[in-house]
């Protein structure tokens, strides 16, 4: 009497590194796109695992193993296996049958929930009866077992909601068997089995080592090749009659079972008789060997083939199937195969990763969303690594450089240095977000270690090192005695400003600028510089000197080129008020956000550092700015200059001097040439009285270090040549003759203009 055959549905075992991968790969890849995306899977032959009592010679239990497709990481996104990875893959050695599937990844929980999931097992059954009938299945038995994967990834939550399906092609009226046997009953000898599974590994080494998941059989007992392997597109030669006299000679349509079910069968033969009914019509009846454990196939040698601990090679089955005829089917292309939940019901399911996973990698993730979420719809073309890469000097860890700091991780920057010679005083942590109360206690911590200890808090994937240093400054006196310990702070200073991408100047002081400005440009750096005032300030970035030793257009000027004078100390004599920064508290995030927005606006221009102002400052991005000229952001403007009273801004662009004392090629000429010499005697220069004899002195760098001083002239200012233009304005000023009426004149005119102010 004919049963109605049964099939054993297959449940989803997936790896958590599978679901990084789809992380990994909706933020970088595949974004808002829906379309969907190939990935690979495997199964294997249904087994049973040995399970002894705790009761000595109590008989080992065997237990079903369910019928699982393994979708991992080293399969995903359509990559493949070569064979010899360790286990983890789908090589031909573990026993795995390789399959493919389709990933649809919505964008919302809401279009998960709504999309047709009907449509979705119909549209990929609809392939494979196309595949079955165009012959491509019988080439590649692979095409009758494609897995569809419905999913939604929460990247804020690390929540994957997802439901598999397993498309079935389904026959109404069903497939009936008529008998249903163990393979030890149907083979005349046990020895016969073990000769199977060295067959069915001789088969798969003859196919490059791929295992096929469905095939053709023939089984001789007593021939010399007891058992022969063929593929499907091989049916004729397969069924052949047996020759040479044999009793015996059955041919079966045979396919890796991963069921593990003593009366039914596994999920792949579903789609496997539908293309026996379609490719072979003429066909009601065939012997269908249920072919388990596949993997103890390309295994070593057992010892005996009695052995009770032998792979489930001896629980395949062989069933006769009555084949329902396609022109029997009351309608075709009916398809089911969703997969059931863990509560044994219709429905998706859901994996939180964020309670296994490392908090720290949690973090970075967190972080690289934010960024990358840029590029789905805002921005695609930014370049996000040019920022993240970036390595970052801060010089000052006070208010500005706490706030850039802060500024910077949110972007990624993931190598950040802090400079800074000062301690965590009580009033920095109200006002500098990197500090709290107990950095202040025992005297205050360094600020740059603390800065340093604060962001590995905020976010312990940052390199930011602290480097405790007093830069020297000029008009700042090094006496004998502290001479070799200035040059190793100098050689010090050098080293970071070589070994870092971006200089950013934050100190409280004009002078203590100078130097990290002069290296900065000697090494090509781009340099950015924020100076607060009560409520104005400052953001500027220097100009760049070309690596091929000229200038494409004129070098923006840097902190010091608008300057008549040159940096001296501005430290000593100072009132309370003048020794602290008094600025409105919410100035500083503002200076410091717009010039980490500036540095980014620079590392997206194509010209980077040696990126031109814009010309209309109104409108950086005017239609009029050449199209290979602009950036991801724009073009980087040369200074923003802010103002809280009335809320206003504006940009100004003003050209590098000749005489500048920070930048000038005759300051970087004196530098290379003489070195510390020429930097002691900027740090030491001592203003001459302006009651001593002036005594004019022609200076150039080719005495830069010991041309004599002017009167009343700094050592920059008289190497750069500022000290003769002042010389000369005073000579013009004192030959123009005043009269008394045009002095009198000249004043009424002043008052009139001031009152009109």
């Amino acid at each position: 009497m004919s049963r109605i055959l049964q099939f054993e549905p297959f449940s989803s075992n997936v790896e958590p590194e599978f679901w990084a991968g789809l992380a990994h790969h909706k933020l970088h890849s595949a974004q808002l796109d829906t379309t969907r995306t190939s990935v690979q899977a495997g199964f294997v032959g249904g087994r049973r695992h040995a399970v002894r009592g705790s009761t000595a010679g109590e008989v080992a239990q065997r237990v079903a193993v369910p019928a699982r497709l393994r979708v991992s990481q080293s399969g995903a996104w359509g990559s493949s296996s070569n064979g010899n990875d360790d286990g983890g893959g789908l090589g031909a050695h573990s026993g795995v049958v390789a399959v493919s599937g389709y990933l649809y990844n919505t964008n919302t929980i809401e279009e998960f929930k709504k999309h047709d999931k009907g449509e979705l097992l119909r549209s990929v059954g609809g392939e494979i009866l196309q595949a079955i009938r165009d012959g491509r299945a019988t080439l590649e038995p692979e095409l009758l077992w494609p897995f569809v994967l419905l999913s939604f990834a929460d990247l804020k939550k690390y929540h994957f909601y997802h439901w598999f399906g397993f498309p079935a092609v389904t026959a109404d009226p069903p497939d009936t068997f008529e008998s249903m046997t163990g393979i030890t009953s149907y083979v005349e000898d046990a020895a016969d089995l073990d000769v199977l599974r060295a067959a069915y590994a001789g088969y798969a080494k003859a196919r490059g080592g791929a295992l096929d998941g469905a095939f053709l059989v023939r089984y001789q007992p007593g021939a010399e090749r007891v058992w022969q392997m063929y593929p499907l597109a091989e049916w004729d030669s397969a069924f052949e009659e047996g020759s040479g006299g044999q009793t015996r000679c059955e041919t079966m349509l045979a396919f890796v079972d991963p069921s593990s079910h003593a009366t039914r069968p596994g999920w792949p033969l579903r789609n496997l008789l539908t293309w026996m009914r379609n490719a072979h019509a003429g066909v009601s009846q065939i012997r269908v060997l249920c072919f388990r454990d596949a993997s103890i196939c390309l295994a070593k040698q057992r010892s005996s083939v009695s052995d009770p601990a032998l792979s489930a090679v001896f629980e395949s089955i062989v069933v006769n199937v009555n084949v329902t005829a396609a022109a029997d089917l009351k309608s075709a292309g009916q398809v089911s195969g969703w997969e059931r939940n863990e509560r044994d019901k219709l429905a998706p399911r859901m994996v939180n990763l964020s309670s296994t996973m490392d908090p720290v990698r949690l973090a970075e993730s967190a972080l690289d969303l934010n960024l990358q979420l840029m590029r789905w719809r805002l921005a695609p073309s930014i370049d996000l690594a040019k920022i993240s890469g970036a390595r970052v000097l801060l010089v000052g860890a006070g208010t500005l450089g706490a706030y850039t700091a802060r500024a910077l991780l949110a972007w990624g920057v993931r190598k950040i240095t802090f400079v800074d010679n000062g301690k965590v005083s009580f009033s920095n942590p109200p006002r500098q977000p990197l500090y709290d109360f107990e950095d202040t206690l025992g005297g205050g911590k360094p600020k740059a270690m603390a800065a340093a200890e604060a962001m590995q808090r905020i976010f312990p994937n940052v390199d930011a090192q602290g480097v405790q240093m007093s830069i020297p400054m000029p008009g700042h006196h090094v006496s004998s005695s502290e001479t070799q310990a200035v040059r190793l702070t100098v050689e010090r200073l050098d080293d970071l400003v070589q070994s870092h991408d971006v200089v950013f100047l934050l100190t409280d002081s004009r002078e203590s600028r100078w130097l990290p400005t002069m290296l900065g440009t000697l090494h090509r750096k781009i340099v950015l510089c924020v100076a607060l005032g009560f409520d104005s300030f400052v953001a500027m970035r220097h100009g760049v000197y070309s690596d091929d030793g000229g200038d494409r257009q004129p070098r923006l000027g840097c902190y010091f080129c608008n300057d008549v004078v040159a940096p001296t100390d501005s430290l000593t004599d100072r009132t309370l008020d003048q020794q602290c920064t008094v600025t409105r508290p919410g100035l500083a995030p503002i200076a410091s956000g717009t010039a980490v927005e500036l540095l980014t606006t620079i590392l997206q221009h194509p010209l980077g550092g040696l990126a031109p102002a814009p010309e209309n400052n109104s409108n950086s991005n005017d239609a009029a700015v050449p199209m290979q000229q602009q950036g991801v952001f724009g073009v980087p403007e040369h200074q923003i200059r802010g103002y809280l009273a009335g809320f206003r801004q504006h940009s100004i662009v003003g050209q590098a001097s000749d005489m500048c004392t920070a930048c000038s090629p005759k300051i970087i000429h004196a530098y290379r040439k003489h070195g510390f010499d020429f930097l002691l005697r900027a740090f030491n220069n001592t203003l001459v009285s302006e009651d001593s004899p002036h005594v004019p002195v022609a200076a150039d760098e080719s005495n830069a270090g010991s041309a004599a001083v002017p009167q009343g002239y700094s050592y920059l200012e008289t190497l750069t040549g500022l000290a003769a233009l002042h010389r000369q304005t005073d000579d013009i000023m004192a030959d123009i003759e005043w009269s008394d009426t045009e002095d009198a004149d000249a004043a009424a005119s002043a008052d009139d203009d001031f009152e009109a102010l």
